[in-house]
């Protein structure tokens, strides 16, 4: 026994001593058999489907549980007009949650002897037959009297009834902490009765007789006009507002103040143009709460309106903001800082927030006080017939008439003298010629008033395959209004200075004359010249030996093919590479072919002719495309005829120019290639245009820009005299531009405002401005890679623009070649409005409409300029070659879902 448990516990020790370290996992062992399958389970409840028209489904089992759902959002089909345009706009942001507009009308105002202020208005939905609006809870209200102006002090004047004190508090602001200032207020603690038709009667908190401002009774003038306001709404809920002038004692109205009426402001600012509060919509309103004496407590600026819309509107060209330099922006080229001397205007609004407007630039001139002071307000003539020191002092305000520094006048202690230099045409300093920036710089004053005209087309309307249009130009003196001599030579520039202009070399030798065609207006684009032309000529006059044979293979417009349709209305695919042989019958001798039998030959042959045409001008043979692609090109391949007629070149050919321009005055030059389409006289010029043969129907435009004088630099130049017309081509509807409404921003009633680039191109802002500016920034990119050249597409560039404040790459995306011409603006400039309201420049009904209906790459990365949006739209677009994204073979998808 002892010895076999010694036995176990040597074998124990064994095992122990010889207990090694693990081995390594062992391979994984095969599979186990699969078990037999379940039981089958019970069948479910049977449920049904129930449309609720709502956009809801109910889903109702037998077991008595149901489920409802909404249909989910559709995909695709985002249209234009789901997140841009007016109707979106009154769809979403604050609308989306409940506000909608109302329509407030008040019908009367009583003010009793005692004080004691009563207005009836009603509410109701925009528009024809608008319906009554009952239930409204709650309004604010306010109420001014108008004191006349005097000899002193010239301006008529609200005062409010209703006022505040504003006390600065310690912040980063110029006015120390317990800086008081008055402002005009509102209330809403009167008894407001709601009659339930919609219409309501408000009775004012705020005694007339007992109204005080600083301790002081404002002073209940009964016989003086009042005008009383009511607001309604702003961010929710029913929103409207409406002004009511009445004297309380019931006599007539003699004195009214209505200097600039809500239309001016709505004609930039759009119809959601409105003040703090969201319910503040009218000029009217404003005008008697910002009236002199309101002042910003934090920063003193007055609160005036005539003193602050002012200055808002001068922006960057206030005269105080820019220092010594006379620069707001800091110019990157230099190493100084021109914008270290600025000045500053500034209010601290609503809770404290800073609001500046340096960067802002008026759009149409700020001398053109006819902008804004326009329409048939009793006073829209006060800016030059009633001259003030607060409201001239407003724009030039580094005038100080305390004092009479910068003021030529002296110092002046208040409005009596002002008339007597400036009345609005009379006196030392009249203010309509002051103000008439149109002809202050002889620069910017054209030499010429051009008229245009085309000859007549045979059906009196408009132009069908087969005619060919003669366009006529006649050049008066823009003085005396004599037809000049129009057999016009070139010459070289002279340009003229702000001091004055240099005489012309003679009378017929002219810097610039450029003559434009363009169209469709729909697709802008040079047709019918000489340069509108992707062409390839013979270098001279001659014959050649095709004996050998007459193949000929070329590219159209990059080799793109077209659709087209034969007279039944069947479909074929018209090749743009082309691969054709003359017949030797065409050549009475091969060997000795003529430009006119190989153009006839060619002709003759439908693949040929369906994409290209052969002719001879000046003896020469040329071939040229039909422009029928998208990017308009001709390119020869190896051939005989490429060989003989060509002598090899397969060049890829353009439109020519870096500007699809023109030259109307003949060229002197030894071995110069004038333009054999133009014919001048003493008369006129004339201006031989091809067929229309091939053009889309619609509406075209022929343009010239004719300058004697010329540029010679920025700032040594003579403005062109420019001129234009449209006519009709294959239908006599004449197309809508797709942008209309450039003066609505840009120019004054008399249709005088900005110009652009008054030393290149003289643009007018007009409505039909885009007529001008189309016809050099039309869609031929004008590389052979398709990188834009000269004028950058019109829908991209404007776009870009008026975005430009918040573009992710505005040099970028505006790709003007200088990046900014104003340095170290980088185009910030911002829109007056919300830029989703398209139809702010594309109006309906004077616009084609096409900015919802045809969305496009160029157009859209014109504001959506990131990257994932640049991204979406070039995985949305079919390229064959990426590499070149603008040489007409890609095929965009916009349209499929938007």
């Amino acid at each position: 026994m002892i010895r076999r448990t010694l036995l176990l516990a040597a074998l124990g020790l064994v095992v122990v001593a010889c207990e090694g370290a693990k081995g390594p996992a062992g391979a994984p062992g095969r599979d186990g058999t699969n078990g037999q399958d379940g039981q089958d389970g019970s069948n479910g409840t049977s449920c049904t489907v129930t449309d609720n028209h709502d956009g809801t489904h109910t889903i109702t089992c037998t077991d008595g549980t149901s489920v409802t759902v909404s249909n989910g959002a559709t995909g695709g089909n985002v249209a234009i007009t789901d997140f841009h345009g007016a109707a979106f706009m009154k769809s979403s942001g604050e609308y989306a949650t409940g506000k909608f507009d109302v329509k407030v009308t008040i019908t009367s105002a009583t003010a009793a002897a005692d004080g004691t202020l009563a207005v009836d208005f009603t509410a109701a939905t925009p528009g024809a037959g608008g319906q009554p609006v009952p239930g409204i809870a709650a309004i604010t209200a306010d109420v001014a009297k108008l004191v006349p102006g005097t000899a002193t002090e010239r301006a008529s004047r609200f005062v409010p009834y209703i006022t505040r004190i504003e006390t600065a508090t310690t912040g980063d602001w110029p006015n120390p902490a317990g800086t008081t200032a008055v402002q005009g207020n509102t209330e809403g603690n009167g008894a407001l009765t709601d009659h339930g038709d919609g219409s309501y009667t408000y009775v004012f908190a705020t005694n007339l007789a007992n109204a005080t401002t600083e301790g002081a009774p404002v002073g209940y003038q009964r016989n003086l006009l009042h005008r009383v306001s009511v607001m309604i709404g702003g961010h929710d809920g029913p929103t409207g507002e409406a002004t009511f002038d009445f004297v309380p004692d019931g006599s007539a109205i003699t004195t009214t103040r209505n200097i600039v009426q809500t239309a001016a402001c709505k004609a930039c600012h759009g119809e959601e143009f409105h003040g703090h509060g969201g319910n503040r919509l009218s000029v009217e309103n404003c005008a008697t709460c910002h009236v002199p004496g309101t002042a910003d407590a934090n920063g003193g600026q007055s609160l005036d309106l005539a003193v602050m819309i002012h200055k808002i509107h001068a922006g960057g060209e206030l005269a105080s903001l820019p220092g010594a330099d006379g620069k707001i922006w800091d110019d990157p080229s230099t190493p100084a800082d021109e914008s270290a001397d600025n000045g500053e205007y500034a209010i601290w609004g609503y809770r404290n927030t800073k609001h500046e407007w340096w960067k802002a630039e008026f759009p149409a001139v700020l001398a053109n006080c006819q902008k804004c002071h326009t329409g048939t307000g009793a006073q829209v003539d006060n800016w030059k017939t009633n001259p003030t020191r607060q409201a001239c002092g407003s724009c030039h305000d580094t005038v100080d008439f305390a004092t009479g520094a910068n003021h030529l006048g002296g110092a002046q202690a208040d409005d009596s003298g002002c008339a007597t230099c400036h009345g609005a045409t009379t006196g030392w300093a009249p203010i309509v010629p002051a103000h008439d920036w149109t002809t202050k710089d002889p620069r910017n004053v054209p030499e010429f008033d051009a008229e245009l005209s085309l000859s007549a087309p045979a059906n009196g309307k408009y132009y069908v395959a087969g005619e060919a249009p003669v366009v006529t130009v006649v050049l008066k003196d823009k003085a005396t209004g004599t037809p000049i001599d129009h057999d016009l030579v070139t010459g070289a520039a002279l340009g003229c200075l702000p001091t004055g202009c240099p005489a012309p070399t003679s009378p017929t030798t002219f810097a610039n004359t450029a003559f434009f065609m363009s169209g469709p207006r729909a697709t802008r684009n040079p047709v019918l010249t000489t340069t509108a032309r992707a062409k390839i000529e013979a270098a001279a006059p001659a014959s050649w030996d095709l004996s050998g044979g007459a193949a000929l293979a070329l590219k159209v417009d990059n080799g793109r093919d077209v659709t087209m349709y034969n007279q039944t209305g069947g479909d074929f695919v018209a090749s743009g590479t082309i691969s054709v042989t003359v017949p030797a019958a065409a050549f009475a001798n091969p060997a000795a072919a003529t430009p006119a039998e190989l153009a006839a030959g060619l002709n003759a042959i439908p693949a040929f002719s369906r994409r290209a045409i052969a002719y001879v001008e000046g003896g020469r043979f040329g071939i040229r495309s039909r422009n029928l692609g998208r990017l308009y090109a001709i390119q020869l391949d190896p051939s005989a005829v490429t060989t003989a007629v060509f002598g090899g070149d397969t060049a890829l050919k353009l439109p020519g120019g870096y500007y699809p321009s023109n030259t109307l005055a003949f060229n002197a030059a030894p071995g110069a290639a004038n333009d054999r389409k133009v014919t001048r006289t003493a008369g006129s010029i004339t201006y031989q245009l091809d067929p229309v043969d091939d053009l889309q129907p619609g509406t075209y435009v022929a343009s010239v820009e004719i300058s004697r004088l010329g540029r010679v630099s920025e700032t040594n130049y003579r403005t062109p005299t420019v001129a234009k017309v449209a006519f009709q081509v294959k239908t006599a509807a004449v197309e809508k531009p797709i942008a209309s409404n450039c003066n609505s921003c840009h120019q004054s009633a008399d249709g005088r405002g900005f110009v652009l680039d008054f030393s290149r191109h003289n643009k007018i802002f007009s409505d039909d401005a885009v007529d001008q500016c189309g016809a050099c920034h039309d869609y031929q990119p004008g590389s052979a890679t398709g990188a834009w050249l000269g004028g950058h597409p019109i829908s991209k560039r404007v776009h870009a623009v008026h975005f430009g404040s918040s573009l992710f790459t505005p040099l970028a995306t505006v790709a003007y070649s200088n990046g900014d011409p104003v340095a170290g603006r980088n185009w910030d400039i911002t829109f007056p409005q919300d830029v989703r309201n398209c139809q702010a420049c594309h109006p309906d009904g004077t616009s084609s409409g096409t900015w919802a209906a045809r969305p496009n790459r160029l157009a859209c990365w014109g504001c959506h300029d990131g990257d994932a949006a640049k991204a979406h739209m070039a995985l949305q677009t079919l390229d064959p070659t990426p590499a070149n994204p603008w040489s007409g073979d890609e095929q965009e998808s916009c349209q499929a879902c938007h």
